[in-house]
């Protein structure tokens, strides 16, 4: 919804920031996500550790996604073992942390917080265009 009517004709940007709270687990994912990014395979890997999908904590079902994405396994395998991704996933981390970030979902339309629902959103991104166009 956010995506239909607020980025795509333009008037909002959508910005993907990591905050790995739950450990190594979460930051293992996160740098999953972001070489599977390299090869334009980011939302598919996201989704499928948002919905849960513990066979992406295995090599084999890394391998099976990967694959499946139509994306290069050893160009991944190569981007996770040279942990290309850390410092990124590191430096989205802190600057989450840096602005007092506790948990995710978290959401900032211009630096502000607002809530995490379509109609928080909709309101701060209409105000935020409201003030820039005068």
């Amino acid at each position: 919804m956010i995506l239909e009517q607020l980025v795509e004709p333009g008037i909002a940007r959508f910005v993907f920031r990591h905050f790995p709270v739950r450990g190594e687990a979460a930051d293992f994912a996160a740098q999953v996500v972001e070489c599977a990014a390299e090869q334009g395979g980011f939302w598919p890997l996201h989704d499928r550790f948002m919905a849960g999908d513990e066979t992406l904590f295995t090599e084999a079902g890394l391998r099976r996604q990967i694959t499946f994405e139509g994306l290069s396994y050893p160009e991944f395998v190569t981007c996770m073992n040279e942990r290309r991704m850390a410092p990124l996933v590191d430096a989205s981390k802190a600057e989450g942390e840096a602005r007092g970030v506790a948990g995710t979902p978290s959401v900032f339309v211009n630096d502000r917080r607002v809530d995490p629902t379509f109609e928080a959103i909709d309101e701060a991104v209409k105000e935020a265009a409201g003030q820039t166009a005068q």
